[in-house]
């Protein structure tokens, strides 16, 4: 099998993620990666993306460039929109390396992290996964038999924007369960702020108002899984983001979802990822579609 070789970026709202692969069927090798900080200004992340190709190609001599990007991202047009808070323009478009001779695909950050779970990850040989991107906010992707779930407009498994009752309101999913949601829950409780991994080692400590935002913060996020898990009924539950290497928050979510699914014969298999952002890059190449 021959080997083939991708330049490949994560595109997230702090930094950006830049990457070769060689890929030979599963098996894959990250021949450099590097990091920056996202300038949030669409000239400069274009000059970044542009410098990066260029030293690429003469280095490893390949024209293929995979994207893994933030917000809505439509393939067909190659566009992303919705994002200015990430790319410094509501409508960012990829388009501008094919000026150069490159080859490019571009696909959300949530299908790709599916895409690279299912492929290479702990989605491996099952025939559906639904992965949860677990940090500041919450990222989906759902991946059936090789096929990513896209949505008409591009916005399928947005399950960070679902909306749950609170304080009289529906207010999203993510600000009330993961890091945006466990920093409010401890406000409210002691009129203070901290981040979200000060309020996790509080509870470790004995913290009352730590202990109370985590437990409100984890029942939302057990009956969210729930919800999903009854509407898509996949094999198994990937999770990523930092809040997942909280194996006793993410635990305790999981047996909430259990007791919340309606089918109780159901026996979906939960894990998290040893991938982390690995997986979003690998899930990128899968676009070109040499699998």
């Amino acid at each position: 099998m021959i080997a083939k070789k991708y330049i490949v970026f994560d595109i997230g709202a702090t930094k950006i993620l830049k990457a070769v692969v060689k890929l030979r069927g599963r098996k894959f090798d990250f021949l450099e990666i590097e990091e920056e900080k996202n300038p949030r200004k669409e000239k400069r992340i274009k000059e970044i993306i542009s410098l990066y190709c260029q030293k690429a190609r003469k280095n490893y001599w390949t024209k293929k460039v995979a994207f893994s990007a933030a917000y809505i991202v439509n393939p067909e047009k190659k566009t992303v929109s919705g994002g200015k808070a990430c790319y410094g323009t509501d409508n960012f478009n990829f388009k501008f390396l094919e000026e150069d001779g490159f080859l490019i695909r571009v696909e959300n950050d949530g299908r790709c992290f599916a895409l690279g779970e299912y492929y290479f990850g702990k989605g491996k040989g099952r025939k559906s996964i639904l992965t949860l991107t677990l940090g500041t906010g919450i990222g989906g992707g759902y991946v059936n038999q090789g096929s990513v779930l896209r949505g008409d407009n591009f916005s399928a498994l947005e399950v960070s924007h679902m909306k749950y009752p609170r304080d009289n309101r529906y207010q999203d999913w993510e600000n009330l369960t993961v890091g945006r949601g466990i920093k409010k829950y401890y406000h409210g409780f002691s009129r203070k702020s901290a981040s979200a991994k000060s309020i996790f080692d509080m509870a470790n400590r004995g913290d009352a108002d730590a202990r109370k935002a985590l437990r409100q913060a984890v029942f939302a996020l057990g009956v969210g899984i729930a919800n999903i898990l009854n509407i898509l009924d996949p094999e198994i539950v990937v999770f990523g983001g930092g809040i997942s290497k909280r194996k006793d928050f993410v635990k305790k979510a999981v047996t909430i979802s259990r007791k919340n699914v309606f089918n109780k014969k159901a026996n979906c298999k939960f894990a998290i990822s040893s991938l982390a952002n690995m997986a979003n890059l690998l899930g990128a190449t899968i676009s070109f579609g040499e699998k």
